[in-house]
């Protein structure tokens, strides 16, 4: 029985018109197509009757590849959150090293999940159809040494979140672990049922690894597994220090160099611009180079005479003190780089929220701004980000988001309360937790992260403007694209997207920030093989394991359930803005039936309490009742 040729829906909501697959734009709104190819954590064996697609929606390319031929539908998800899948959310900070759940096969028990962009054609057809992305082992010998050093890095990373959500033997599974553009991905968690994954069992697994690794850094990696099944590597923050100067040192053999080009723009349908950005160049035609880079952009809130405010001071003080930083010396490791960065971050808090308290705005009434960041040096990359505004990174295969909103939406999911494209549909899920300058410092906390820079690259910064309504997922590869690949300058990419955020989105000031990275071969520098003896004092350094060495957020996690209760306490008046006005509610989350007859019970209690009271206290007195002072003591005695 033949079928009709499957076909995708356009992304865009308001339109949803049917394309081809091959469909580069909607032939009727001509938004680009986006095409999310998902995986499941389950076999699944269709009817062939069926079209070969479930839910009329997903069309199966493999029995665990999906792809989502309704782009723009919110998937089906259950009423209650499942315990499998909540480690999954909790880990909803780590992505995208951690894919996240999309949603549930409608009449199975097998969940999607996503991981952003996978290698694919610009028709859409799967680089790697078998396997979605490819196996860290199948390309570990013909990697570059430091390629094999960077996944190693990007594993230890993992390493402390993972184990402490009771999934430590993912990273012990060759076949979980794949390689997406310059990013690891884990293809799906793994339980720790048999047994605590240790550092042991990951020394014998880099070992196995060690002896098809680059010769350059095969001692390196080989000795380093040795420590870790001995136990000379007790912390796996250690391993991420000797990891560190082996990248430092194998980084010399490249050269590398970076441009940025930001603009801000107030939009179609607003008087003021809030926005503001660093650095801004007058001349387009002559952008600057260097090996160290500093790209800032702020969403400002609390209106005008307000939010422009705390934006342009925040971006002000951020820039005077990032100036004084001797990156790349000696004395300032990553660690001691990334608490730097935390300690500006609060101090610009601590000014604007100074000035908030001296002219006494209250609330909503007070000045405010998200802020996201990205600092290079050499082959690193630092980001930091708070509130809503996001970082992309883009390679020649893939676009990945490597920010999360600090948003009412997002706080559900790292609390395992919902699924994230379901917790999108609930009224005011964009709303802010947290922004610079809104509360004391002490109630900010900065997300901060760092990145090995491999190859050729472009991280893109932006506010909401731009990223709301999946503006970018829709046109980086025709917008953005290009600059990698050497047919469009970074000024005229920047002001397309600026086009775009105001075209298709219009409801907002936009400000958008492209950091292009260019790698190539440094030809003055000789390549030798870097050997243990050169990297093992590193075990030896006190600050590896000092408290104030602080490394990228996710690795110093401390589980939800164990912070204090103001972190995780969801603020009364969220801030600024929310997405969630304009999205249809959907259903209200599993958690709050329990709140709600708690709060009705809570009631009930409350109102007969009074009724006894007034008993107690308003019945006419005869001369055999009790006087009121003893009233008073009868219920003070119930009370204690």
């Amino acid at each position: 029985m033949s079928h009709p040729a499957p076909r995708i829906q356009c992304s865009n909501p308001h339109c949803v018109a049917s394309n081809t697959l091959e469909a580069h734009f909607c032939h009727r709104c001509n938004t680009p197509t986006i095409k999310r190819y998902l995986w499941s954590d389950k076999a699944v064996t269709l009817d062939e009757s069926n079209d070969s697609s479930a839910d009329n929606r997903y069309l199966a390319i493999s029995p665990q590849i999906f792809l989502d031929t309704k782009p723009s539908k919110p998937p089906l998800t259950p009423e209650e959150v499942p315990v499998d899948i909540v480690a999954y959310l909790q880990l909803f900070p780590c992505y995208p090293h951690i894919p996240q759940v999309y949603g549930l096969l409608d009449n199975t028990e097998a969940w999607l999940l996503d991981y952003g962009t996978v290698p694919h054609s610009l028709s859409g057809e799967l680089k790697y159809p078998e396997q979605l992305l490819p196996k860290l082992t199948s390309l570990w010998s013909s990697a570059t040494a430091f390629q094999q050093l960077n996944w190693l890095w990007q594993i230890a990373k993992l390493w402390k979140p993972l184990l402490g959500r009771k999934v430590g033997s993912t990273l012990l599974n060759p076949d979980l672990i794949r390689i997406n553009g310059q990013v690891l991905q884990v293809m799906q968690l793994q339980a720790d049922v048999e047994y605590q994954p240790s550092l042991r069992n990951l020394g014998d697994l880099w070992l196995a690894w060690s002896d098809n690794a680059d010769t350059l850094v095969r001692d390196v990696i080989k000795q380093m597994a040795i420590c870790l099944q001995t136990g000379k590597i007790s912390d796996i923050r250690q391993a991420i220090a000797i990891l560190d100067q082996a990248i430092t040192k194998c980084r010399k053999g490249s050269k590398y160099s970076y441009q940025i080009y930001a603009l801000s723009d107030s939009g179609p349908n607003r008087s003021n611009n809030e926005d503001a950005a660093y650095p801004i160049h007058a001349d387009y035609n002559n952008i600057p180079t260097s090996e160290n880079s500093l790209a800032i952009v702020c969403d400002g809130v609390g209106g005008h005479e307000g939010g422009e405010v705390a934006s342009s001071e925040t971006i002000k003080y951020l820039r005077s003190k990032i100036s004084k930083l001797s990156l790349g010396e000696q004395e300032y490791s990553p660690g001691k780089i990334l608490g730097k960065l935390a300690k500006y971050i609060n101090g610009s808090n601590d000014i604007i929220s100074r000035r908030n308290d001296s002219e006494k705005r209250q609330d909503r009434q007070r000045m405010g701004t998200t802020l996201v960041m990205a600092l290079s040096s050499v082959h690193e990359m630092y980001l930091a980000h708070v509130g809503d505004s996001r970082i992309y990174w883009i390679t020649p295969n893939s676009c990945h988001q490597v920010t999360t909103d600090d948003d009412l939406a997002s706080r559900e999911v790292r609390l395992g309360y919902a699924v994230y494209r379901d917790s999108l549909q609930y009224p005011q899920a964009g709303a802010l937790i947290q922004a610079i300058g809104m509360r004391d410092s002490a109630a900010l906390h900065p997300n901060l992260q760092r990145y090995m820079i491999e190859d050729d690259c472009i991280f893109l910064l932006c506010t909401d403007g731009l990223s709301d309504f999946d503006r970018v997922e829709q046109h980086w590869r025709h917008r953005v694209l290009p600059v990698l690949n050497g047919k469009k300058n970074l000024a005229d990419a920047v002001k397309d997207l600026i086009e775009i955020a105001n075209r298709d989105n219009g409801h907002d000031n936009v400000t958008v920030a492209l950091v292009h990275c260019q790698v190539s071969s440094n030809t003055n520098s000789s390549r030798g093989a870097i050997l243990w003896s050169d990297v093992e004092s590193a075990l030896n350094e006190e600050s590896v394991l000092n408290a104030d060495n602080l490394t990228d957020s996710f690795v110093d996690s401390v589980p939800l359930e164990e912070r204090p209760a103001e972190e995780t306490k969801i603020p009364d008046q969220p801030i600024g803005d929310t997405i969630g006005e304009i999205l249809p509610p959907k259903k209200k989350p599993g958690w709050l039936k329990p709140l709600i007859l708690g709060l009705v019970t809570f009631t009930i209690v409350g109102l007969l309490g009074s009724f006894l009271l007034n008993i107690l206290y308003f019945e006419p007195e005869d001369e055999n009742s009790p006087s009121l002072q003893e009233k008073d003591s009868e219920v003070q005695r119930q009370d204690n």
